[in-house]
């Protein structure tokens, strides 16, 4: 009688173990599931141990052990992971068609980004509009100049009024009509995916004047699939014989399972994916193959030019790439772009602030300075009646 009561206990128990740890992989529902996964699959297999003899006994203990130091591990990373981060209203970012991601939903959004220790990092509101675009007022009607890119171009941390395309509608006295179709974690792979699959045709309309696209060898992360948010992000790809293809999503099936798994890790995150993410010429030349075929789909397709604000990295960045910024800057350039080095250094040396603290992102002087550049480059390099319509 006693030994039934302890098989259908061990039974019990390990039904209920398992039925745990599928409801925290399925849920998620604490920071530190993860942690719980483990531990939780230690008691399972050790509780499997005093259920079985010989060999099979032996590797219930192994695995009971290795899970439990595991467990312990990745409540040690998740432990050492700063505190802090972003909270932003729900519904910000959700799976899309064609670029992987994007806005759920029109309305206003807020972001409060907190530092370590909870300190205000930035707090700031952004207006989506109808369209699933950064609000951006100017001219409602005429041809587009439009922005494509990332955060730094959609502006994250900042309100609607001080973005850079916002910026730059102002510097025109928003007699030009500007399109900001940048978004959090875009890369050139949405920029030249957007243009192939006419997307946002709509939005840019029949006669565009310039796509303006403002990129740093980092966007390398990105196009190589190695930034950890790119898992449903368009992929390219140089074949065999040296042409770029689309490739379809950075992760698909088992393997975007199995990738999305090993992100929810802390011990992952903090000891594997800084190695992963480092990029290597390959990297880099993907990247720069992906921009030079998206200022070409504009030249040929929309027939306008590509404006590229360029931002320089650290020199250790592209160290053992083979690249250069002053390399990579000749390749947009001879791919037909104009390229102007909006890294703003002699201003940072002048202790202007252009990005926020502990964040990173520019600032609004910072938009107000790269806008001007911009402006400039326009009145330097196009002519006709484009140019006489900017003053």
């Amino acid at each position: 009688m006693t030994r039934r009561l302890n098989v259908t206990f061990q039974c019990l128990a390990t039904l209920a173990l398992v039925a745990f740890i599928v409801w925290l992989e399925i849920k998620r529902p604490f920071p530190s599931f993860r942690t719980a996964t483990l531990l939780s699959a230690a008691a399972l297999f050790c509780l499997l141990a005093f259920a079985c003899a010989g060999r099979l006994r032996d590797v219930c203990v192994t695995l009971c052990a290795l899970t439990l130091g595991l467990g312990v591990a990745e409540g040690a990373a998740r432990a050492l992971e700063p505190a802090g981060g972003l909270n932003i209203t729900r519904g910000w970012s959700v799976r899309q068609p064609i670029l992987g991601w994007g806005p759920e939903r029109p309305g206003s959004y807020h972001a409060e980004m907190r530092g370590p220790a909870g300190e205000e990092i930035y707090t700031a509101d952004y207006t989506i509009d109808e369209n699933l675009l950064r609000r951006t007022v100017s001219q409602p009607t005429g041809p587009a100049i439009v922005f494509f890119g990332d955060s730094y171009t959609f502006g994250d941390g900042i309100g609607d009024d001080q973005t850079l395309p916002q910026r730059f509608a102002d510097l025109l006295g928003r007699k030009q009509r500007v399109v900001n179709l940048a978004f959090t974690g875009y890369g050139p792979q949405q920029f030249l995916r957007a243009m192939e699959t006419s997307r946002d045709d709509a939005l840019i309309g029949p006669d565009p004047r310039l796509f303006i696209f403002l990129t740093a060898p980092w966007h390398a992360e990105r196009t190589g699939c190695k930034a950890y948010w790119t898992a449903r992000s368009p992929h390219y790809a140089i074949g065999a014989d040296g042409s770029l293809a689309f490739a379809g999503e950075c992760f698909e099936g088992a393997k975007l399972h199995i990738y999305e798994w090993l992100q929810d890790s802390a011990l992952f995150r903090r000891l594997v994916d800084p190695y992963r993410r480092r990029v290597s010429h390959d990297d880099v030349e993907l990247y720069v193959r992906v921009l030079e075929a998206a200022i070409a789909e504009a030249r040929s397709k929309y027939g306008v030019p590509t404006l590229i604000p360029y931002l320089r990295v650290p020199r250790e960045y592209l160290a053992e790439t083979g690249f250069t910024d002053e390399a990579i800057m000749d390749r947009l350039r001879a791919a037909g772009a104009i390229v102007v080095d909006a890294s703003l250094r002699e201003d940072e040396a002048a202790g202007k602030l252009i990005s926020i603290k502990g964040d990173g992102h520019p600032t609004p002087y910072a938009n107000v300075r790269r806008a001007e550049m911009i402006k400039a480059a326009i009145e330097q390099n196009l002519s006709g009646g484009f140019v006489s319509e900017l003053n």
